[in-house]
């Protein structure tokens, strides 16, 4: 904990802030950092505008970005141009059903929905792990009208595994707050997004996914982790993303953009959808809960080191 400035351990003796994590909070972002200090990732509490001339709709907080290997790469990228909506990693709901009607929390210039940072419900460093747990607001537009229809606590959490690679886990709990229940509608993506580094393209990054299928046939498939990775400088890194057992309808369907996306030049963008298929329906009264963990490498990682982080993540 913190205490007038100085870190402190459980019992109340203080830590050296050299063996310690920290969490940085500055008037617009939150920033973990290493025991050396090195920023991991930061997390964006203010409303980020769009670039000028966009339409104000577009901006928002919520969200990771930058998250950095241990090397200090960025791995990803907010507001481009061909998606201002994409916010580094980020969780919002692309079809909504509510009261007889449909909504779209994702596509925000649509104007039927937003996700907004409520409050910060804790923070925590110690000399294993930095992070905070965040509180979404889920809105309905209406109308004119806005409308709180859900509530999301997003945990997060680091500690790093070794010299290339740290762990990044998300905890998100869903709790229905409208006056009804609410349906998160099947369609082809929703929930936790990635948008990678802009440098990233299907000339210089990959995708490789539990059940051995890249980014040629990896859309759609059911899957217990799935690996983005590329060129970083003169070597390589990524995202190994994994999926809770317990996640609602594991293993869960994967969104990948096709190699010719956006235009031809293949920009990487992974989704874990668990509404990709069917629809989940979150009942008013009821909490849910979604968890994830990434784990941010540096260098190669190969298929069954990625088993193997998993099954550790699944049954430790």
């Amino acid at each position: 904990m913190l205490c007038f400035g100085i870190l402190l351990d459980a019992a109340g003796q203080v830590l050296d802030k050299a063996t310690s994590y920290s969490v940085d909070k500055g008037p617009d972002e939150v920033v973990l950092k290493t025991p050396g200090g090195k920023a991991l990732l930061a997390y964006r509490h203010t409303v980020k505008p769009p670039p000028a001339g966009v339409d104000p709709s577009y901006g928002r907080a919520g969200y990771i970005h930058p998250l950095k290997t241990l090397s200090g790469n960025v791995l990803t990228h907010i507001q481009p141009a061909d998606h201002y909506h994409h916010y580094g990693i980020w969780n919002p709901w692309t079809r909504i059903a509510y009261q007889g009607k449909e909504y779209d929390l994702w596509n925000i210039g649509d104007k039927k929905g937003t996700v907004r940072f409520v409050e910060f419900a804790d923070t925590f460093q110690d000399e294993t792990m930095a992070g905070f747990e965040a509180v979404h607001d889920h809105f309905i537009f209406n109308d004119g009208r806005e409308e709180r229809i859900m509530r999301e606590n997003w945990r997060i959490a680091v500690t790093q595994m070794d010299d290339t690679r740290y762990l990044c886990d998300i905890y998100s709990t869903l709790v229905p707050t409208g006056e009804g229940d609410v349906v998160l509608k099947e369609y082809r993506y929703g929930g936790l997004g990635f948008r990678a580094r802009e440098e990233w393209t299907n000339k210089n990054s990959e995708v490789l996914t539990s059940s051995g299928k890249t980014r040629k046939d990896a859309d759609g498939s059911l899957e217990r982790w799935a690996m983005v990775y590329g060129e970083l400088g003169d070597g390589q890194g990524g995202i190994l993303f994994l999926s809770h057992p317990d996640n609602y309808n594991f293993p869960e369907p994967v969104r990948i953009w096709p190699e010719d996306g956006n235009g031809g030049r293949g920009d990487q963008f992974f989704n874990f959808s668990p509404t990709k298929n069917k629809d989940w329906v979150l009942e008013l009264g009821k909490t849910y809960t979604l968890r994830y963990r990434l784990v941010v490498f540096d260098g190669p990682m190969m298929a069954d080191e990625a088993e193997r982080i998993w099954q550790t993540f699944a049954h430790p």
